[in-house]
């Protein structure tokens, strides 16, 4: 993995400017590590990438507490299915009781609840949830149809993209997770672009070169981790196209 500083220096030594010790001591580098954060969060919209999924772990309280906070999730996380069956990877992990989390949407939990003839009991397991946002709408909640009488512990797994990093140097160490070539050639397209230069051979050569390195290393996420039929795995398989026919 390289760190942001790494790929932005690789794409001003390809455009023939100086390199920089960090983003914040020039704007021209700002600009290019916001290229670089565009083209991460493009290509993680391409593919389920093995590096980004992630297993959040929860402790649900015995006194009846509905909801809990994700807190790091975005707005880009969304919730694994898995593929047989579609039922959520949600799970009890408590100790010799282990079992399976069922999801079911917000608002049947809020109609369940509000026309309840009084106080939904807790139970001393419960297994049903509902995702709702934030109120910030920048991440996500689990909010438990019933509360729990017992202390218990939730594992939830998710598709979490890298967060969008910092351009003003607080991020000049902080690893990318994606593959580099297909990051760097991509933010290298969108910086020829910005130069006026999309139309000549050579940058027509980056954009072609940018399309197989995305391709090649979706090829060897899918074959290396065994992934694919994994566009099944979500709601969003409609967003998450193949490269063929895609417009570069």
């Amino acid at each position: 993995m390289a760190t942001q500083l790494e790929i932005v220096n690789r794409i001003l030594v390809r455009l023939r400017e100086s390199e920089v010790s960090s983003i914040s001591l020039s704007d021209y580098a700002a600009l290019i590590a916001s290229f670089v954060n565009e083209a991460k969060e493009d290509i993680e919209d391409m593919w389920f990438w093995t590096v980004n999924e992630t297993e959040i772990d929860t402790s649900i309280l015995s006194d009846g507490t509905r909801e809990y906070d994700l807190t790091t999730t975005t707005d880009r996380s969304f919730l694994v299915r898995s593929l047989d069956d579609n039922v959520p990877m949600a799970y009890d992990i408590t100790a010799s009781e282990e079992g399976q989390l069922m999801d079911i949407p917000l608002k049947e939990l809020r109609k369940w609840r509000n026309t309840f003839k009084g106080t939904p009991d807790d139970l001393e397991a419960p297994t049903e949830f509902a995702v709702k946002p934030d109120t910030d709408g920048r991440g996500y909640s689990i909010e438990l149809k019933q509360g729990s009488t017992t202390a218990r512990t939730w594992r939830t797994y998710w598709y979490a993209p890298q967060a969008t990093l910092a351009v003003d140097g607080t991020d000049d160490a902080t690893e990318i997770l994606l593959p580099e070539r297909p990051i760097y050639l991509t933010a290298l397209k969108y910086a020829l672009n910005e130069r006026g230069e999309e139309i000549g051979e050579p940058a027509q050569l980056v954009a072609e070169q940018a399309q197989r390195a995305v391709a090649a290393a979706m090829e060897l996420d899918m074959q290396v981790n065994k992934k694919s039929d994994e566009k099944d795995m979500t709601n969003l398989e409609a967003l998450r196209t193949n490269l063929i026919g895609v417009s570069w």
